[in-house]
């Protein structure tokens, strides 16, 4: 399973958008993609149509994960530890979210992502 986080959610439904080029190859790795509600929350805070939320919903076959309580205690333990600022918390949400989904994240990020991987975040890593 693959999270996709919110950069790349937006270019999966704007083929112009610059990260759109990214998705081919996403899409060869064979696994299947879902994403976390707080990255799907960033995400619908832009305008999008009914047609692209359709051909989303084709894409994310793993769904949306819901943010429950367990997320919000890792994610908690994690801004503490990284010692992040609090224009890093929903990056921290997201980590998270992945980490207990035991999923991989894709994210055009990834240097705000890295200090999470000392604490279980397998980032996608883009040829």
């Amino acid at each position: 399973m693959i999270h996709v986080d919110t950069n790349l959610l937006i270019a999966s439904v704007d083929p112009t958008h610059g990260y759109a080029k990214l998705w081919p190859e996403l899409i060869a790795s064979g696994d299947s993609f879902g994403a976390s509600a707080i990255a799907w929350t960033e995400f619908r805070s832009l305008p999008v149509s009914h047609d692209q939320l359709r051909a989303l919903d084709q894409l994310l076959l793993g769904g949306i994960l819901a943010y429950e309580r367990s997320q919000a205690d890792l994610a908690g333990e994690l801004f503490q530890k990284i010692g992040a600022r609090r224009k890093n918390r929903l990056d921290t949400m997201i980590a998270a979210a992945a980490i207990l989904a035991g999923a991989k994240l894709a994210t055009v990020n990834q240097t705000d992502f890295e200090p999470f991987r000392a604490f279980g975040l397998k980032l996608y890593r883009f040829e």
